[in-house]
């Protein structure tokens, strides 16, 4: 169906690359819109008999007069998926006009296409909102609900698998959402907006085999739009959902520019003890309290380097002699060895904690 806001903005465009009154008319025969507006809301005979019947009709001075409300022209159909919903009318002579009929119907369809496409694409988007905040809030699924999921363009089937982006730099937030939409296009996914400057991917089925392929290209954009992604543990149920989101959220807390992307699997060990007030724990931390930010640089690219001094040493581009001895300085403040595995194992611990406080 044709609303009248479409109508007014097809004769509208058409009218301003064409020196001729444009009528948009309903399959029942009533104008719509027209550049002529003591036309509109009257009844076109002439676009009933294009409506039922499918064919253009042509209406000359003689036939104009058989016809009620009738002015020579061309009126044409307007389809949607090869359905009937509208008819197009150009006024004046049908012989003049024959060369541009079909351009003008065609353009008119494109614009209806569009229009059409963009609303259910909207429809689309915002019922995939609403089904994955119930879903991550546990709200109970009834009979509504349950259509909901039906009217999705994929199954909604596990495992699945929650990705949260969070943008820091202030560009349009459409241009990351349509470069993530590239990315994803055709997969068994959803992807929307939660906060101003946060949004979701909620991966399910077939799309969680090549989840990390996906993650890599989102990834690409990080430089472009500075966006921090966390994501969660892969679950096979959808009551599990809760606990994904969860995961993913404290996954995002631990990405920086340094991490950009973070995997719940990464940092669950630190969850356990993220937020404790012990007096041990908050001793524990002493420990790296006299650490430069020179040495703290230096300890995390070791982390990040597998303990391999000569890798650490090549990423901070310094000689091996002054990374050890930088590494042999941390030992002699904190009491633990950065090239024992166990004593790494802490210092990561700690960092890692004191920079979620």
């Amino acid at each position: 169906m044709l609303s009248i806001k479409l109508a007014e903005e097809i004769v509208h465009q058409t009218m301003l690359r064409l020196h001729h009154n444009i009528n948009v008319i309903s399959v029942d025969g009533v104008i719509l819109a027209s550049g002529d507006k003591e036309r509109i809301d009257s009844i076109h005979e002439g676009a009933i008999q294009v409506a039922k019947t499918g064919m253009p009709v042509l209406i000359d001075e003689t036939l104009s007069k058989e016809f009620y409300n009738c002015k020579p022209g061309i009126n044409l159909p307007i389809k949607f998926n090869d359905k009937i919903i509208g008819v197009i009318g150009i006024t004046g002579n049908p012989n003049d006009l024959q060369e541009i009929a079909n351009l003008v119907q065609m353009t008119t369809e494109m614009m209806v296409h569009q229009v059409l496409m963009e609303s259910k694409s909207e429809w689309q988007r915002k019922n995939g909102d609403f089904i994955f905040k119930a879903l991550i809030d546990e709200i109970p699924k009834d009979y509504a609900f349950n259509e909901r999921i039906q009217k999705l363009p994929f199954p909604l089937v596990g495992p699945f698998k929650i990705v949260l982006i969070k943008q820091m730099k202030e560009v349009s937030s459409n241009t990351l959402s349509l470069n993530i939409e590239n990315i994803l296009y055709r997969q068994s996914a959803l992807f929307g907006q939660l906060h101003l400057n946060e949004y979701y991917l909620f991966l399910c089925g077939s799309s969680i085999t090549n989840s990390k392929e996906t993650i890599q290209q989102i990834t690409k954009l990080q430089n472009k739009f500075e966006i921090y992604i966390g994501v969660s543990p892969t679950v096979n149920e959808i009551e599990e959902l809760s606990y994904a989101f969860n995961g993913a959220k404290t996954a995002l807390t631990y990405s920086d520019e340094n991490q950009p992307v973070t995997y719940f699997e990464e940092v669950e060990l630190y969850t356990l003890f993220k937020n404790s007030k012990t007096i041990e724990i908050n001793k524990f931390l002493t420990k790296i309290n006299g650490l430069t930010e020179k040495l703290i640089v230096t300890l995390l690219t070791f982390f990040e380097s597998n303990l391999q001094l000569n890798i650490c040493a090549d990423k901070l581009k310094i000689h091996r002699h002054t990374l050890t001895y930088r590494l042999n300085k941390v030992y002699a403040i904190t009491g633990y060895d950065p090239q024992n595995f166990e004593d790494a194992f802490l210092l990561k611990l700690a960092l890692t904690l004191n920079n979620q406080r």
